[in-house]
Parts: C-alpha cells; sequence; structure tokens
C-alpha cells in the first residue's frame, strides 16, 4: 500500500494544476519571475529539517516573547495597521477560539453569523455561550449565501444585551459584507467586532482590484489564514487587535490555552517570511496577480451554460463587496435547464463538474457544492495554470450546448426545485452547550424529525452547520441534510456517515 509520503511526492510531481490551498500552489516565492521574490537576500527556503528546532536559547518563547518573535510580530503589526499582532500556528480555529472566549464571559450573548466556521460554533460550546443568529441573504443565481447586512447587526443589537459580534467576511465565495457599517453599528453599543477573515489575508497588500481589509474598515479583532491566500504553509495564521474594545489580556490567555506549547518554527519562519515578502515584492506581484485574474474573466466571459460570479453582485443581497481570487463556477444554469429530469443537479452539479475538471484536465478544485465549485487562486497562480482552467471551462461549455441541443433543453433557467442550498433557519430550543450536557439517544435519522438535534451537521468544506445541537430537526432541515447526501456532497459533523442515524436529546 502506498503510504502517505510516497502519494504527496507523487502528486507534487503530477501535471495536477491545484487551484486549492495552501496559497504557495506547491511552489517557493523564490520562482517568481524576475528576481522580486528576495527578501533580505535570502531566495530559497532551506531544508526544513535544518530549521526544526524548539525554544533554545536565542530564539524566543511564542507563549512569552520577548525577544526575536516579539520584534517579528511588531514589525507585522506595524505592516498591517494593528495594534498587537500574534502569530498562530494552530490556523485560524485557534485565532477564532481565542478571540470569541476572549472576548465574551460564560453565559453571555453574542451576536454571530450562521455562516461562521465550525470553530466558531466550539467557542460557543467552551463558553457556553447564547448565540443570536444573523442570517446572511441568498444568491439563487449563484447557489451561495450572500453578505450579512448592517441593518440586521443594528436591530439584534438594540434588541438585547451582546457581549460580542462575529462576522465572516469574505466568504468562502468571497463574498464582502459592510464591514465599516457592521463595526460601526457595533461600536456605538460599546462591543467588539471580531471579523474571521481567513480568507481574505491578502486583501491589506493590494493597492486596487481587491476589497479593504476589515482591519482597514474599524474592526477589533481580525484573523487571517496565511496559507490560505498567500505563500505560508498549511496551518499558518495570523490575529490581529485593534483599539480598547477588545481584552487583549484575556485573548493572550486563550491563545496560550489553545495553541500548541511548542510551535513549529518551520511555522513561524513561514509567516515572518511571507508577512516581508508581501510588504516589498508582493505588492507588485499582487498587480500582476490581478491582471491574470482579469484576463481569466475576460477569457471565460462569452460562457452559455456554465456561470462565473462577476462583480456584478455587489450592492444586492448584502453584498458591498466581492474578492475575483475566488472563482466560483456555478452549474445552475444547466441544472434548471435540465427540463423532464429529477436529476438535474446531480447529472451537471457541482460534484458532476469538479470530477470532469479533476479526471479529464487534471485540475483540482477547492471545494465542491450542489450547484457550483470553487477554484482557489492566490499570487502564485501562473498563468498558463489560469488558461488550463479557462480552455477546460469553454471546452465544458460547448459539450454542454451540444449534448442538450437535441433533447429539447436550453440555457435559460427552468423553475427551481423547492430545495436549494441556502442556508435554513431551525429553532433553537437550547443553548449548545446545554443540549450537550443532556443524556443522547440514538435514533433513525428518518425517524428524528420533531426532535432536538445533540451533533453538529454541516457541509464540509466550508464546515457551516445545517443544524446545531439544540436546534430542532425540522422536515425542511432534513430534507436539505438528505438532499446534500443524495448530491453526492461531504455531510460531517455527525457520527453515522451513511446518515442513517443521529444522536438527539434524550427526553427528560
Amino acid at each position: 500500500m502506498e503510504d502517505l509520503f510516497e502519494k504527496l511526492i507523487r502528486y507534487g510531481e503530477s501535471d495536477f494544476y491545484p487551484f486549492h490551498m495552501p496559497g504557495h500552489k506547491r511552489r517557493d516565492i523564490s520562482s517568481l519571475p524576475g528576481g522580486a521574490d528576495r527578501i533580505d537576500g535570502k531566495i530559497e527556503f532551506p531544508n526544513p529539517y535544518s530549521i526544526d528546532i524548539t525554544e533554545i536559547d536565542g530564539f524566543d518563547n511564542l507563549h512569552h516573547a520577548e525577544g526575536i518573535l516579539k520584534e517579528s510580530m511588531e514589525t507585522a503589526a506595524k505592516i498591517y495597521g494593528a495594534d498587537h499582532t500574534y502569530y498562530l500556528v494552530n490556523g485560524s480555529s485557534c485565532g477564532i477560539l481565542a478571540a470569541v472566549c476572549g472576548c465574551t464571559r460564560r453565559g453571555e450573548k453574542i451576536l454571530i453569523a450562521r455562516n461562521c466556521h465550525k470553530s466558531a460554533y466550539h467557542a460557543l460550546i467552551l463558553n457556553q455561550l447564547e448565540p443570536v443568529y444573523l442570517y446572511p441573504a441568498y444568491l439563487e443565481r449563484y447557489g451561495i449565501n450572500g453578505g450579512i447586512a448592517a441593518e440586521d447587526v443594528k436591530k439584534a443589537l438594540e434588541a438585547g444585551k451582546i457581549a460580542a459580534v462575529l462576522v465572516v467576511s469574505p466568504t468562502y465565495e468571497g463574498i464582502v459584507s459592510d464591514i465599516r457599517e457592521i463595526a460601526d453599528a457595533a461600536h456605538a453599543h460599546g462591543v467588539p467586532l471580531i471579523v474571521d477573515e481567513a480568507h481574505g489575508a491578502h486583501f491589506p497588500f493590494a493597492v486596487c482590484g481587491f476589497p479593504k481589509s476589515a482591519l482597514e474598515c474599524g474592526a477589533d479583532v481580525v484573523i487571517q489564514s496565511l496559507h490560505k491566500t498567500l505563500p505560508s504553509f498549511t496551518q499558518t495564521a495570523v490575529l490581529h487587535i485593534r483599539g480598547d474594545l477588545a481584552d487583549r489580556t484575556e485573548i493572550e490567555r486563550y491563545l496560550g490555552i489553545f495553541q500548541s506549547s511548542s510551535p513549529s518554527y518551520l511555522f513561524m519562519a513561514s509567516i515572518e517570511r511571507c508577512i516581508r515578502f508581501m510588504d516589498g515584492s508582493g505588492r507588485t506581484e499582487m498587480n500582476r496577480y490581478r491582471d491574470r485574474l482579469l484576463r481569466f474573466y475576460e477569457n471565460t466571459k462569452d460562457l452559455k451554460f456554465l456561470d462565473i460570479l462577476n462583480p456584478a453582485v455587489c450592492r444586492e443581497h448584502s453584498v458591498y463587496d466581492w474578492d475575483m481570487s475566488k472563482i466560483v463556477i456555478s452549474t445552475g444554469k444547466i441544472c434548471s435547464a435540465v427540463q423532464n429530469s429529477e436529476n438535474g443537479r446531480r447529472t451537471f452539479g457541482g460534484e458532476w463538474l469538479s470530477r470532469v475538471l479533476r479526471e479529464q484536465y487534471h485540475l483540482e478544485m477547492e471545494m465542491e457544492a450542489p450547484e457550483y465549485v470553487i477554484a482557489m487562486t492566490s499570487l502564485m497562480d501562473t498563468e498558463e495554470g489560469l488558461h488550463r482552467l479557462a480552455d477546460a471551462l469553454k471546452k465544458i461549455d460547448r459539450e454542454l450546448e451540444e449534448q442538450t441541443a437535441g433533447v429539447g433543453l436550453n440555457s435559460g433557467r427552468g423553475e427551481r426545485e423547492s430545495i436549494t442550498s441556502a442556508l435554513p433557519e431551525p429553532e433553537m430550543v437550547m443553548k449548545i452547550s446545554e443540549a450537550l450536557e443532556k443524556k443522547a439517544m440514538k435514533m433513525p435519522f428518518s425517524d428524528s424529525i420533531g426532535r432536538i438535534s445533540r451533533e453538529f451537521v454541516y457541509l464540509y468544506p466550508p464546515g457551516i452547520p445545517v443544524i446545531a445541537p439544540g436546534e430542532r430537526i425540522k422536515k425542511e432541515i432534513f430534507d436539505v441534510i438528505m438532499w446534500y447526501r443524495d448530491m453526492g456532497m461531504s455531510v460531517r459533523g455527525i457520527a453515522d456517515p451513511a446518515l442513517s442515524s443521529i444522536i438527539t436529546v434524550a427526553d427528560e
């Protein structure tokens, strides 16, 4: 049997192109053209074994930084315009956990976007928080969630005492909410705004063509995953604090809890190198990257059946801005065009498109959803790679036109099925932490309608719960979950991956 190391080597040497994380795209920044990659005279990243150390003399301690790491993080804070910046070696997840737990006290209410990452829900459990949910708008054309409306934030803050606000911007699909308006609303009530900007680590280094960072727009705590969209190792991230509303001391304390006590110096060196590069030559590379993306969008603008997300989504459905680095390719047109077929989405949905791109064109996507796929890009993507994707999409689009021509199909949008990818709004009967303390009962999933879930059920990626512990399983929620399964999506969180059973709260 092939082991993991051998498989990684084989994949790295193959012609498969990675339209997925991490943002270095299996290339070191020394591979960038024109010698613009030099950082303090150093070019290639060294043999990892030669610099993999522990907290020895002269190399500081991340949890009590007083020397080289303290200076490195202070330099990063100046680059980002933060008051304090912290290196994260356990990914954005540990930053979200520390931010939420540090800004709230046990049992308080938190205003949280329902489309937040599962780590935010884990923080709700740890601090036994009561969530007040903000639901994003829904973009039916693409089958994706839109932004969070600032007006909804204002209303929720006026309705009751809230300890903190947490939103995700940009989303996995690149949708950006009006963070400045949301921050103003939170600050008017003396409440800190935490922004999960894991997918927007590249924003601060763009001159134009990309949205502004949440930190620049007034957020108090911002968490960014460097590894998602920048040339840094997987699991590397940063947390920024600005202003006095967020409790820095408590956030630091929780970082000491959620971060490894043996942080990787490889990761920390990768973070520092990435930030310093981006603050120098990386800004020029961001301009070149923007131009490559614009050429890709121009090259694919005439697709008939495949539908690529574009700037027209802005200012609608609470979409304040859009990150063009997330190439969202929707199959909604062809799914809706399939007449007299109950399996249109299965036949021509996201799983189908992802499989075709992988098997026929050796292009690996970041994620697949019922009606779309995401090709995640970064400044490390090449012109050749983007051309390969554009050419593949154009060829697939022509084949779709040929396949549908003789069977009475067209490229117009027909009547939608009743089930969509929009987030359902379950009834919250009790807090997540309360449900997890209740006695559990395992039962057939088909018999669970009306019961209170004791499990998370979410589509992964991105890990947004369809239902959380403490919420009632309604029929429409059951139908959505089974639809995900039937569409071949990866449904996670539940103990029984076959979805034949679920753990619910037992009767008192």
